[in-house]
């Protein structure tokens, strides 16, 4: 039976440029074991967003990025990687934690959310902002 997967937090002393936090996910994802790559902060205005490439592909930034969470099956070796990796992308600080930040399971409130999102989808609206 495998361990079920552990989260990581990673709290940079400082929001991410758009740059810094391409270079950062790039590292991340080249590290074994790190199983999903979730990230947040506050929302940016869609006339400001920046495009990054991650994994070959190029996508926007919607939001600006204070807090990574990673899921991983061998937390104690990746957290030895990502201290490496932020010592030289992070020379303002961090912190990094293992823990539970996410859920294992959807919400009756995630099946409400996604039913709305595909009608609205099937409609054609679109989220206003």
């Amino acid at each position: 039976m495998q361990p079920s997967p552990e989260d990581i937090e990673i709290f940079p002393n400082r929001i991410l440029g758009a740059k810094t936090a391409e270079r950062l996910f790039e590292k991340i994802s080249g590290i074994e074991g790190v199983e999903g790559l979730i990230i947040q902060g506050p929302r940016i205005k869609s006339d400001v967003r920046e495009k990054i490439k991650f994994k070959g592909k190029e996508m926007e930034l919607s939001v600006a990025v204070s807090r990574i969470i990673l899921r991983s099956r061998d937390a104690d070796k990746v957290v030895e990687k990502l201290r490496e990796i932020c010592n030289d992308l992070l020379p303002f600080g961090y912190s990094i934690r293992i823990g539970k930040f996410t859920k294992d399971y959807p919400t009756l409130h995630d099946y409400k959310l996604a039913y709305i999102m595909q009608l609205r989808e099937d409609r054609g609206e679109e989220d206003e902002e």
